[in-house]
């Protein structure tokens, strides 16, 4: 009976098709076939875009549902057309679109197999693919055949057979043949050879059965069954390639079809079975697998917002644009500098401790634990629980006998292991330390639960005791602990590494961004990147963008002074403290930035205002990172802690500021940093011309002034760990409270790189200060710039004057400033028309009584007294009201109290003695001298005793 309705149904089929439409029911299927448009069919087509670098090497082809790239047929072999058509419809250049011969012999195959299959040609499976279902039914065969008829009127044969083999799909995600070439074989389709030609054809009757390689997770790989022929990688997981033997027995069928059909020679089919396609199997890589992901998730969330600003696209549409459109898209990448820069992220701990297999706690972090071993804040907060206190081997939530009860049959839970909410409840994060010491953070998700069957009660989670009944396996009573079952809940096994870091690092003169890595030890795609999606307080790094640079574009000069002497918030208490104990008195603007004084950077910032800091952040690209009074009127960047010390609200990703140190070393020129510049359109066409935005921020010559400070703050500063062997380095320190975060900014006369180190959560703070940010800056740019020629200072531009100063004064130095005993004179830069034309009035010169350093009298024993020279605040600092403060340069104010131990009645006048001839008087043999005779002011020789005060030994150079 079934053999006898196959019959029927094909005679039906056949008598549709070729003895005309007739009946009412076919016409019926002919009016629902749907409107085409066949000369869209290889435009519809959706196609794989590819990332490249600036030279056109292959970065990463973007993983989507389909992987496709359409080429012309010109592009394909002949052998390769011939197979397809040999194998699939060796008619296929004699029939309309519908072959009767090989619907014939489908029928008979029916009645053979007892199955329903249609001899589609070429024409049809190109018409199904694009235009309907795969259903087995009557009803698509007719309108596969009118379908494939009217194709036929539009396009020629060529036209059809490119469609058809651009569409077709041959497993692994890749769809067309261009795309199946690169899959199995990494190469184009006009390389392939016949017996690779006659593979991929074979493939198209059963991509499952006959796909040259099917892919394995590693564990699952058994080499004593299994031929591995290579290994890939897709959204972040790797597999192994295993050789798939029924796709030989395929292929010698499509070489034998061909040899039959006379499309090959006997010494070609010869040829083509003797090649081994084990070892012709070359899995593409459709990324580059030594490098992560960062860089080209970055290109690809750019391109998307790019083409949502600059096109108008919804973020639906940009995506879809991304993931099947084809785009070519050109990046920044360097790729080189990509992989030293993720290989010195390889070896974080070897490059900046060592061995670190002797260290009892973990790493880097300020470890700080309560009896239990949890980390704890300043507070005694729990923030980590160590996995032991929390977890079992196996994940499950343990909960002690306290923190659990029953009621009725519900289960109540009260523990500080958990923070319910409305619809559900947290449970806290757990630690773990690795083998090299790391600290490991866990983050555990949340338990969800219906309504109907959770509240909170006080405080307390409350389950009902119908979910238990229905959920068995929801907990267990083990020991007297409620051990609560993973399956409930999300653990993140791996954990992530702290602390963590990124860097990045940008052409300065073009915005491109070179190199970026977004975090350390992590794995997959579409992961966190710390250098341009986290936000952190820059600390001291802030100084020059948001203080000193705005300050020299004004008023100030390197050479202006500033008093580092206490100061008060609007509260009245002392405030700021420096990385340093105490103050230190009077700093040029230079040496303010070297040694990053906290004090003078609130002052200049109070000088110049916060809106102009501000206005001048904007310039630098930094914007959205400020929360204004208007957004947050409570918590707000508009304070001098924000802005003079880096404590902002939210902070400042990697990338904003170190694009921002970048417009220093440009020459004042801000330029935007960017991933990619441009996006080619599937047909070639530029899509986006990414030309960043450029900016001027300030004066050549003033960018310079600062730059040059940025460059003794290496050399002579607290940030010497950054200095390099054979480069001029520019750069700052940063540093926020307790130590959550350390960076160090700096530029070279080739890049600007920004380096930070901290750990996720802010509380937990580190053990090191900004000079271990230093040293791994310094090993990143060493290893970068290796090959390129020595460059020992920074271009000066036109405009720049050089003038001897007082660093007391700022101004030019007297003969008086020479006598310091500190040597305060040096050399400064100016912007030409900035420059000191007047002396320094700091140095006074005051005649004193040395044995009590205060300002001789006139009764004071000549013997006591010494002129020396001075400094003379204006304004004066006065100690006693600062509560006795002394900044430690005080020594060298100038005394203002007279000599009282000194008056008429401690003069002693020696006796005269009568001269033993009159005639012949002599002089006394101590003569007097009041200083006022020989016109210099030194007096009775003391010029040579400017010292004898004592001198302060030397500044610390102590990083803070």
């Amino acid at each position: 009976m079934k053999t006898l309705k196959i019959i029927l149904l094909s005679l039906l089929f056949i008598g549709i098709l070729f003895s005309g439409i007739m009946g009412i029911g076919v016409v019926g299927i002919i009016k629902e076939a749907p409107e085409i448009d066949p000369t869209t069919i290889t435009s519809s087509l959706n196609q794989t875009s590819t990332i490249y670098d600036l030279e056109g090497n292959l970065v990463e082809k973007i993983q989507a549902e389909e992987l496709r790239t359409v080429v012309s047929i010109n592009k394909m072999p002949k052998h390769l057309l011939d197979a397809f058509v040999a194998i699939e419809d060796e008619r296929f250049y004699e029939h309309p679109g519908v072959d009767i011969r090989g619907i014939g012999a489908a029928m008979i195959d029916n009645i053979r197999s007892g199955s329903l299959r249609g001899g589609s040609t070429i024409t049809q499976q190109l018409v199904k693919n694009v235009y309907l279902t795969n259903d087995v039914s009557i009803t698509r065969k007719v309108k596969e055949a009118y379908l494939a008829l009217q194709v036929e009127k539009v396009l020629t044969k060529d036209q059809i057979l490119e469609a058809y083999l651009n569409r077709n799909y041959f497993g692994q995600n890749a769809y067309g043949v261009q795309e199946a070439a690169r899959t199995y074989f990494s190469k184009d389709v006009e390389d392939l050879t016949l017996a690779e030609s006659a593979m991929l054809a074979g493939i198209v009757k059963s991509t499952s059965n006959y796909q040259p390689y099917y892919r394995v997770k590693p564990d699952e790989f058994d080499p004593s069954k299994d031929f591995k022929v290579g290994e890939i990688e897709v959204l972040g997981e790797k597999y192994i390639c295993v050789f798939n033997e029924k796709s030989v027995s395929r292929q010698k069928v499509v070489l034998q079809k061909m040899l039959e059909l006379g499309k090959i020679t006997q010494d070609q089919y010869d040829e083509a079975i003797k090649q081994d396609m084990k070892t012709s199997l070359k899995p593409e890589q459709k990324k580059i697998t030594d490098i992560t992901s960062y860089f080209t998730d970055m290109v690809k969330n750019d391109v998307v917002d790019k083409l949502m600003e600059i096109k108008g696209y919804t973020l639906e549409q940009a995506q879809d644009l991304l993931y099947t459109g084809g785009l070519s898209i050109y990046s920044t990448i360097d790729l080189k500098m990509q992989r030293q820069l993720e290989d010195i992220y390889d070896n974080f701990l070897e490059i900046l401790l060592g061995d670190t297999s002797g260290y009892r706690n973990p790493v880097l972090i300020d470890w700080s634990s309560n009896s239990s071993g949890d980390i704890v804040d300043s507070n005694g907060n729990i923030i980590f629980y160590k996995q032991s206190n929390l977890m079992t081997d196996n994940l499950n939530l343990i909960l002690n006998s306290k923190e659990y009860s029953f009621d009725n049959g519900n289960l109540i839970i009260n523990s500080k292991k958990i923070t319910p909410y409305e619809k559900h409840f947290d449970i806290a994060d757990f630690y773990t330390v690795d083998e090299k010491k790391n600290l490991i953070t866990h983050a555990v998700g949340s338990v969800m639960l219906d309504e109907s069957v959770y509240k909170i009660d006080d405080g307390k989670v409350v389950i009902d005791k119908s979910f238990l009944d229905s959920n068995q396996n929801f907990f267990e009573i083990i020991d007297g602990n409620l051990i609560l079952n993973n399956e409930y809940y999300y653990v993140q096994k791996d954990g992530i590494v702290q602390p963590q870091s990124a860097t990045v690092t940008i052409d300065y003169r073009t915005g491109y961004i070179k190199a970026v890595v977004g975090g350390r030890d992590v794995e997959g795609s579409r992961i966190l990147n710390r250098a341009i999606d986290s936000q952190r307080q820059p600390g001291s790094a802030i100084k020059p963008i948001a203080v000193y640079w705005p300050a020299l574009n004004s008023d100030y000069t390197a050479a202006s002074v500033i008093d580092d002497v206490p100061f008060y918030n609007s509260s009245g208490e002392l405030w700021p403290k420096n990385w340093y104990s105490g103050y230190r008195g009077l700093h040029t603007l230079r040496k303010s930035v070297e040694q990053s004084v906290n004090v003078n950077s609130v002052k200049v910032l109070q000088d110049i205002g916060i809106d102009t800091s501000i206005e001048f952040l904007n310039k630098l690209g930094i914007n959205e990172s400020i929360v204004t009074a208007n957004e947050n009127p409570k918590n707000n960047d508009e304070n001098l802690s924000a802005l003079g010390l880096g404590g902002m609200t939210d902070g400042l990703t990697p990338l904003e500021i170190t694009a921002a140190y970048g417009a220093i070393a440009n020459k004042g020129v801000y330029v935007e940093p960017i991933s990619f510049t441009k996006v080619l359109d599937k047909n070639g066409n530029v899509l986006i011309d990414n030309t960043p935005d450029e900016n001027r921020v300030t004066s050549e010559q003033v960018a310079y002034i600062m730059g040059d400070i940025l460059r003794t703050t290496v050399t002579n500063g607290i940030a010497t760990r950054a200095k390099l062997p054979n480069m001029a380095v520019a750069g700052k320190t940063g540093t926020t409270q307790n130590q959550a975060d350390i960076w160090f900014v700096g530029y070279t006369p080739y890049y600007v790189t920004g380096t930070w180190i901290g750990n996720d959560m802010p509380k937990i703070t580190l053990s090191k200060n900004s000079s271990t940010a230093a040293m791994l800056w310094k090993h990143i740019n060493t290893v970068i710039h290796d090959g390129l020629e020595s460059k020992m200072s920074f271009p000066k531009p036109d405009g720049i004057v050089t003038k001897t100063i007082c660093t007391q004064s700022g101004l030019l130095p007297s003969e008086l400033c020479s006598r310091d005993p500190r040597g305060t004179i040096r050399d400064e830069y100016f912007v030409s028309g900035t420059e000191p034309t007047t002396t320094c009035t700091t140095h006074v010169e005051v005649m004193i009584d040395v044995t009590n350093g205060k300002i001789a009298n006139e009764f004071c024993p000549i013997e006591n007294v010494e002129t020396r020279v001075f400094i003379k605040r204006n304004p004066p600092y006065i100690p006693s009201e600062n509560g006795g403060i002394v900044p430690s340069d005080y020594q060298y104010e100038a005394p203002t109290e007279i000599c009282t131990d000194h008056n008429e009645s401690t003069v002693v006048v020696p006796p005269i003695e009568e001269p033993q001839n009159p005639e012949e008087p002599t002089e006394p043999e101590n003569p007097i001298d009041n200083g006022n005779d020989n016109g210099n002011g030194n007096g009775n020789g003391n010029e040579n005793n400017d010292n004898s005060n004592g001198e302060l030994p030397p500044e610390g150079e102590n990083n803070p």
